[in-house]
């Protein structure tokens, strides 16, 4: 039996995070960056890998498009599925933003 979860993941308060990247309509803190990355992987699939989405693209797309929600992706998928999403977000968000993207703890 797999176990999938029923609501969203924990949320963590952005208030005590520092800012990472600010666009004309939205500011968003590294974890917030990778859970935009993390739903357009989990909607689209990985389309960041064959570079045919820029990450920058998707982020502004699920920030505009899906109103800034960034965790009702992770319902009705397993904690491995959240996990393993979120893990290929984060590398993609390292690849695209180099050194200057700080480590985030989940």
């Amino acid at each position: 039996m797999t176990a999938t979860l029923d609501t969203p993941t924990d949320r963590h308060d952005a208030r005590t995070e520092q800012p990472f990247l600010t666009a004309a309509e939205y500011v968003l803190t590294a974890r917030q960056l990778v859970l935009a990355l993390a739903a357009h992987l989990a909607r689209y699939g990985d389309t960041l890998a064959v570079k045919v989405v820029d990450p920058l693209s998707a982020i502004d797309a699920v920030m505009r498009f899906d109103g800034g929600d960034l965790h009702t992706w992770t319902t009705s998928r397993t904690a491995d599925d959240v996990a393993a999403i979120r893990a290929r977000a984060e590398y993609i968000a390292r690849d695209y933003f180099g050194h200057a993207f700080p480590a985030v703890p989940w």
